[in-house]
Protein backbone atom coordinates (compact mmCIF):
# COMPACT_ATOMS: atom_id res chain seq x y z
CA UNK A 1 0.00 0.00 0.00
CA UNK A 2 1.14 3.51 -1.19
CA UNK A 3 1.55 6.64 1.10
CA UNK A 4 -0.13 8.20 -1.58
CA UNK A 5 -2.69 8.06 -4.15
CA UNK A 6 -1.87 5.71 -7.54
CA UNK A 7 -4.10 6.28 -10.01
CA UNK A 8 -3.37 4.42 -12.64
CA UNK A 9 -3.71 1.50 -10.01
CA UNK A 10 -6.98 2.27 -8.85
CA UNK A 11 -8.10 2.82 -12.54
CA UNK A 12 -6.89 -0.69 -13.61
CA UNK A 13 -8.14 -2.36 -10.41
CA UNK A 14 -12.00 -0.43 -10.87
CA UNK A 15 -11.48 -1.75 -14.78
CA UNK A 16 -10.81 -5.38 -13.19
CA UNK A 17 -13.57 -4.75 -10.14
CA UNK A 18 -16.32 -3.72 -12.62
CA UNK A 19 -15.86 -5.46 -16.25
CA UNK A 20 -13.30 -8.31 -15.05
CA UNK A 21 -15.91 -11.02 -16.65
CA UNK A 22 -16.86 -8.72 -19.54
CA UNK A 23 -13.70 -8.55 -20.61
CA UNK A 24 -12.27 -11.85 -20.67
CA UNK A 25 -15.61 -13.25 -22.01
CA UNK A 26 -15.15 -10.61 -24.73
CA UNK A 27 -11.45 -10.83 -24.75
CA UNK A 28 -11.00 -14.15 -25.50
CA UNK A 29 -13.27 -14.06 -28.91
CA UNK A 30 -11.70 -11.26 -30.00
CA UNK A 31 -8.25 -13.13 -29.50
CA UNK A 32 -9.69 -15.97 -31.65
CA UNK A 33 -11.52 -14.15 -34.00
CA UNK A 34 -8.15 -11.80 -34.88
CA UNK A 35 -5.58 -15.22 -34.53
CA UNK A 36 -8.04 -16.98 -36.73
CA UNK A 37 -8.44 -14.49 -39.44
CA UNK A 38 -4.51 -13.54 -39.58
CA UNK A 39 -3.94 -17.36 -39.92
CA UNK A 40 -6.54 -17.82 -42.81
CA UNK A 41 -5.78 -15.13 -44.53
CA UNK A 42 -2.10 -14.99 -44.48
CA UNK A 43 -2.62 -19.10 -45.33
CA UNK A 44 -4.34 -18.58 -48.56
CA UNK A 45 -2.66 -14.98 -49.73
CA UNK A 46 0.25 -17.43 -49.90
CA UNK A 47 -1.46 -20.40 -51.84
CA UNK A 48 -3.27 -18.06 -54.10
CA UNK A 49 0.13 -16.24 -54.88
CA UNK A 50 2.03 -19.76 -55.14
CA UNK A 51 -0.98 -20.66 -57.87
CA UNK A 52 -0.14 -17.72 -59.97
CA UNK A 53 -2.37 -15.24 -58.80
CA UNK A 54 -0.86 -11.75 -60.94
CA UNK A 55 -1.76 -8.38 -60.42
CA UNK A 56 -3.96 -6.54 -59.70
CA UNK A 57 -4.92 -8.82 -57.38
CA UNK A 58 -8.39 -8.58 -57.23
CA UNK A 59 -9.16 -11.86 -56.33
CA UNK A 60 -6.06 -12.52 -53.71
CA UNK A 61 -7.48 -9.62 -51.66
CA UNK A 62 -11.01 -11.21 -52.54
CA UNK A 63 -10.03 -14.34 -51.48
CA UNK A 64 -7.56 -13.04 -48.82
CA UNK A 65 -11.08 -10.90 -47.07
CA UNK A 66 -13.09 -14.32 -47.31
CA UNK A 67 -10.34 -16.57 -45.84
CA UNK A 68 -9.94 -14.01 -43.10
CA UNK A 69 -13.81 -14.08 -42.07
CA UNK A 70 -13.84 -17.85 -41.69
CA UNK A 71 -10.65 -17.89 -40.04
CA UNK A 72 -12.36 -15.52 -37.36
CA UNK A 73 -15.15 -17.85 -36.88
CA UNK A 74 -13.51 -21.19 -36.55
CA UNK A 75 -10.66 -19.18 -34.61
CA UNK A 76 -13.52 -18.38 -32.06
CA UNK A 77 -14.50 -21.95 -32.10
CA UNK A 78 -11.15 -23.00 -31.42
CA UNK A 79 -10.26 -20.82 -28.59
CA UNK A 80 -13.33 -21.62 -27.08
CA UNK A 81 -12.49 -25.06 -26.89
CA UNK A 82 -9.09 -24.19 -25.81
CA UNK A 83 -10.09 -22.74 -22.52
CA UNK A 84 -12.40 -24.83 -21.65
CA UNK A 85 -9.20 -27.49 -21.78
CA UNK A 86 -6.69 -25.19 -19.98
CA UNK A 87 -9.39 -25.24 -16.97
CA UNK A 88 -9.87 -28.57 -16.80
CA UNK A 89 -6.02 -29.21 -16.76
CA UNK A 90 -5.47 -26.67 -14.25
CA UNK A 91 -8.44 -28.97 -12.06
CA UNK A 92 -7.22 -32.08 -12.81
CA UNK A 93 -3.63 -30.38 -11.73
CA UNK A 94 -4.89 -29.32 -8.56
CA UNK A 95 -7.24 -32.84 -7.65
CA UNK A 96 -3.50 -34.35 -8.14
CA UNK A 97 -1.89 -32.15 -5.50
CA UNK A 98 -4.77 -32.93 -3.40
CA UNK A 99 -4.84 -36.77 -3.95
CA UNK A 100 -0.72 -36.21 -3.45
CA UNK A 101 -1.47 -34.28 0.17
CA UNK A 102 -4.45 -37.05 1.43
CA UNK A 103 -2.45 -39.72 0.18
CA UNK A 104 -1.56 -41.34 3.46
CA UNK A 105 -5.07 -41.72 4.61
CA UNK A 106 -7.20 -42.45 1.69
CA UNK A 107 -5.48 -44.99 0.09
CA UNK A 108 -5.52 -47.33 2.64
CA UNK A 109 -9.19 -47.23 2.54
CA UNK A 110 -9.21 -47.33 -1.37
CA UNK A 111 -7.38 -50.51 -1.07
CA UNK A 112 -9.69 -52.37 1.05
CA UNK A 113 -11.63 -52.38 -2.23
CA UNK A 114 -9.04 -52.16 -5.05
CA UNK A 115 -5.76 -53.36 -3.81
CA UNK A 116 -1.80 -52.83 -5.10
CA UNK A 117 -0.95 -50.57 -7.63
CA UNK A 118 -4.53 -50.48 -9.69
CA UNK A 119 -5.93 -49.13 -6.16
CA UNK A 120 -3.50 -46.05 -6.08
CA UNK A 121 -3.67 -45.21 -9.41
CA UNK A 122 -7.69 -45.74 -9.35
CA UNK A 123 -7.60 -43.07 -6.18
CA UNK A 124 -5.11 -40.76 -8.17
CA UNK A 125 -7.14 -40.84 -11.54
CA UNK A 126 -10.15 -40.25 -9.70
CA UNK A 127 -9.29 -37.27 -7.50
CA UNK A 128 -7.71 -35.55 -10.71
CA UNK A 129 -10.75 -36.12 -12.59
CA UNK A 130 -12.73 -34.87 -9.92
CA UNK A 131 -10.91 -31.94 -9.82
CA UNK A 132 -10.65 -30.98 -13.82
CA UNK A 133 -14.40 -31.45 -13.98
CA UNK A 134 -15.42 -28.94 -10.51
CA UNK A 135 -12.89 -26.43 -12.03
CA UNK A 136 -14.22 -27.01 -15.55
CA UNK A 137 -18.17 -26.51 -14.63
CA UNK A 138 -17.22 -23.58 -11.98
CA UNK A 139 -14.80 -21.67 -14.58
CA UNK A 140 -17.07 -18.45 -14.60
CA UNK A 141 -17.33 -18.06 -10.64
CA UNK A 142 -13.29 -18.53 -10.40
CA UNK A 143 -13.01 -15.73 -13.15
CA UNK A 144 -15.43 -13.81 -11.16
CA UNK A 145 -13.54 -14.51 -7.59
CA UNK A 146 -10.34 -13.53 -9.32
CA UNK A 147 -10.86 -10.70 -11.31
CA UNK A 148 -12.81 -8.88 -8.51
CA UNK A 149 -9.86 -10.48 -5.78
CA UNK A 150 -7.37 -8.80 -8.37
CA UNK A 151 -9.03 -5.68 -8.67
CA UNK A 152 -9.88 -4.94 -5.33
CA UNK A 153 -6.31 -5.61 -4.17
CA UNK A 154 -5.15 -3.01 -6.70
CA UNK A 155 -7.26 -0.52 -5.78
CA UNK A 156 -5.72 -0.68 -2.54
CA UNK A 157 -2.55 -0.40 -3.31
CA UNK A 158 -3.51 2.42 -5.02
CA UNK A 159 -4.81 3.80 -1.89
CA UNK A 160 -2.98 5.37 0.95
CA UNK A 161 -2.89 3.13 3.66
CA UNK A 162 -5.76 4.45 5.92
CA UNK A 163 -8.16 4.15 3.02
CA UNK A 164 -7.36 0.71 2.01
CA UNK A 165 -8.13 -0.98 4.69
CA UNK A 166 -11.57 0.10 4.41
CA UNK A 167 -12.00 0.13 0.71
CA UNK A 168 -10.95 -3.56 0.22
CA UNK A 169 -13.33 -5.95 1.58
CA UNK A 170 -16.59 -3.42 0.53
CA UNK A 171 -15.37 -3.22 -3.41
CA UNK A 172 -14.69 -7.26 -3.50
CA UNK A 173 -17.68 -8.39 -2.30
CA UNK A 174 -19.88 -5.10 -4.41
CA UNK A 175 -17.48 -6.54 -7.22
CA UNK A 176 -18.92 -10.19 -6.76
CA UNK A 177 -22.06 -9.43 -7.09
CA UNK A 178 -21.59 -7.28 -9.67
CA UNK A 179 -20.14 -9.23 -11.52
CA UNK A 180 -22.40 -12.23 -10.84
CA UNK A 181 -25.29 -10.39 -12.22
CA UNK A 182 -23.69 -9.37 -15.39
CA UNK A 183 -22.79 -13.37 -15.72
CA UNK A 184 -26.66 -13.79 -14.48
CA UNK A 185 -28.22 -11.74 -17.31
CA UNK A 186 -25.83 -13.87 -19.99
CA UNK A 187 -26.92 -16.60 -18.64
CA UNK A 188 -27.34 -18.80 -15.25
CA UNK A 189 -24.02 -19.61 -13.86
CA UNK A 190 -22.96 -22.96 -14.20
CA UNK A 191 -25.69 -24.41 -16.22
CA UNK A 192 -25.16 -24.67 -20.15
CA UNK A 193 -25.36 -21.80 -22.01
CA UNK A 194 -29.31 -20.68 -22.27
CA UNK A 195 -28.61 -18.67 -25.20
CA UNK A 196 -27.52 -21.78 -27.44
CA UNK A 197 -23.65 -19.70 -26.77
CA UNK A 198 -20.98 -20.44 -24.61
CA UNK A 199 -20.06 -17.66 -22.32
Amino acid sequence: MSATFEPALIIVGLVLCFFGWTLYWAGLRLMGAVCGAIAAAALVGIILLLTGSEPPYGGLVVGCAIAAVVGALVGVFLIKRAHYLLFFITGAIAGLAVAWLLEPICTEWVQSYVSGAVGRGLYFGLLSLAGGLLVLLTHRIVIIVLTAFGGALLVALGLPSRYAVWFFLPLLLGSLLLQTGILAALGEPGKPEARGEDR
